[in-house]
């Protein structure tokens, strides 16, 4: 296959005159292994300063669509990929937002380098939802990484690394947009670098690592603890807090009401402290209910599953729960035993979420009975067998 730059057809992205300045004199092609938007922005950047991208594996739709109306070939599988480089050699690979782990004999085939990003300061946060780890361990500066692939799971060097300062009251969302932004400045300068030949590499301090699995979820898979500083539920319910338009990988953050829970969608430090125990429900409004803590106290407001704002007045009738009562209190056994088993059941959760996608409400062709009203007797689904 013959290499080509094309002009993306009906996109609004046009080269800055930086851009245009940054353009090689000799064109090098590569590879974009990558996911969304911020795999696109890199896409668009690299052609716009001279380099041939000559196919790319899309992990997701957003991508692939970008990439047919580009022109570019595109692929689904590393298999697919694997066979590509073997025909098509190229110059580089860049992996971007990419949910796939390279194997040596992908990565080795580029000419003159393989690189990745992550959006997270390495060594100290490598592995999975890094911002949502950070801001639960309250840290006020952040970074994000490109590094080299290597055989380990972002264990190569780093070339190019960017702060991202963290404001008291960013989300996962906020945090995540920063990144994105910074990821492309980033690749700008991972591009000036790779053109101008002097792109610095300096190995990681693997002592300092911290690694996050994909399996790995927060404390009491986010059921908040009542005792625990209005300060620490707060930042719980900002790291889980990805936005209306973003999946939650990891959990939602969850008040306990009796042998139910219900997602809590905002919560507020108040400037005082009621000093009555932690739990007490000291006011009970239709936006929200105005909780005691272990310092301040909190307003919380709550989300139904279809990520609605309930009625929390409402809420407290269908609880049973009034004015000076006292919320559910977990022990720290009770939380350690619910952190592991949501880890236990986390590895399951993509399969349940497909078969769950495909259930379709049955419209039945004659009225309700009192028969067709009574409780259901639950079944053991064979699929259960398959995970």
């Amino acid at each position: 296959m013959a290499y080509r730059s094309s002009r993306v057809r009906g996109s609004a992205f046009q080269p800055s005159r930086r851009d245009r300045q940054l353009a090689p004199r000799s064109i090098s092609s590569g590879i974009i292994v990558g996911s969304g938007t911020l795999a696109i922005r890199c896409a668009q950047l690299a052609m716009a300063t001279g380099h041939v991208i000559g196919a790319a594996l899309c992990s997701d739709a957003i991508f692939a669509d970008w990439a047919a109306h580009a022109n570019i070939p595109s692929m689904e599988s590393l298999e697919e990929l694997c066979s590509f480089l073997k025909a098509e050699p190229v110059d580089w690979i860049f992996s971007v937002a990419n949910p796939f782990i390279l194997p040596p004999d992908v990565f080795r085939r580029a000419r003159r380098g393989a690189f990745n990003y992550h959006d997270g300061p390495l060594p100290r946060y490598a592995g999975t939802h890094a911002t949502s780890w950070a801001l639960l361990a309250q840290e006020t500066e952040y970074a994000i990484t490109w590094h080299r692939i290597d055989d380990g799971v972002n264990t190569g060097d780093i070339v190019v690394q960017r702060q991202v300062l963290i404001a008291p009251g960013d989300t996962a969302q906020t945090l995540n947009l920063k990144c994105y932004e910074a990821a492309i400045e980033g690749f700008r300068e991972l591009l000036t670098g790779l053109e101008s030949g002097k792109l610095t590499a300096h190995p990681q301090a693997l002592g300092d690592r911290s690694y996050f699995p994909k399996r790995r979820r927060p404390d009491a898979a986010g059921c908040l603890r009542w005792d625990r500083s209005a300060q620490d539920l707060s930042t719980t319910t900002r790291a889980l807090d990805f936005g209306p338009y973003h999946p939650n990988p990891l959990c939602l953050p969850k008040a306990l009401l009796g042998d139910e829970v219900v997602a809590i969608r905002r919560l507020e430090v108040r400037p005082q402290r009621s000093g009555v125990p932690a739990g007490c429900l000291l006011e009970v409004h239709s936006s929200h209910w105005r909780v005691a803590t272990g310092t301040e106290d909190v307003d919380v407001g709550f989300g139904g599953p279809d990520g609605q704002a309930l009625d929390a007045r409402a809420l407290a009738r269908h609880s049973n729960l009034d004015k000076g009562d006292r919320l559910p209190i977990l022990s720290e056994e009770q939380a350690r035993s619910i952190t592991a088993t949501h880890e236990l059941l986390a590895p399951s959760e993509n399969f349940w979420r497909q078969r769950l996608e495909q259930l379709r409400t049955l419209q039945l062709p004659f009225p309700s009975s009192p028969v067709a009203e009574a409780p259901p007797r639950w079944r053991t689904s064979t699929s259960a067998q398959r995970l």
